[in-house]
């Protein structure tokens, strides 16, 4: 049963269309279970490959074990593209003021010219619950 879950995933993978594949057949042999995970480089190849394994592979890989399977769990998806994000700006100290992490239970006010101001003099909040 290895050797014909590994033709599976051969067999998928030699296609150009497709990015990966894994098959694995499993149970005993009255009630064979076979997996295959099918990842096409692009949705548009998503449909060919499905009906390859369908009416192709499947029937090929039953026909060697002389039994067909009772339980085909198909899964296919599209393979993803990476992106990488673009590199974080730096931090605009005058927009985005970074001072309240000096005083963080200091209460914050908020000024008409400068915006949002810590007072450092003061005592810190009492944040607890009375």
């Amino acid at each position: 049963m290895q050797k014909i879950a590994s033709f599976g995933s051969q067999q998928c993978q030699r296609k150009d269309s497709v990015h990966s594949a894994i098959c694995t057949i499993t149970g005993s042999p009255d009630e064979l279970v076979v997996n295959v995970a099918c990842t096409a480089k692009s949705e548009e190849h998503v449909s060919e490959l499905m009906q390859y394994v369908n009416d192709a592979l499947l029937p090929q890989m039953e026909k060697f074990l002389g039994i067909q399977f009772e339980v085909r769990n198909l899964q296919f998806a599209v393979a993803g593209h990476e992106s990488l994000a673009a590199a974080p700006s730096p931090l605009d100290e005058v927009a985005h003021p970074t001072n309240w992490l000096d005083h963080p239970f200091s209460t914050p006010t908020l000024t008409p010219t400068s915006g949002l101001e810590i007072a450092t003099g003061e005592s810190p909040t009492d944040l607890s619950m009375a």
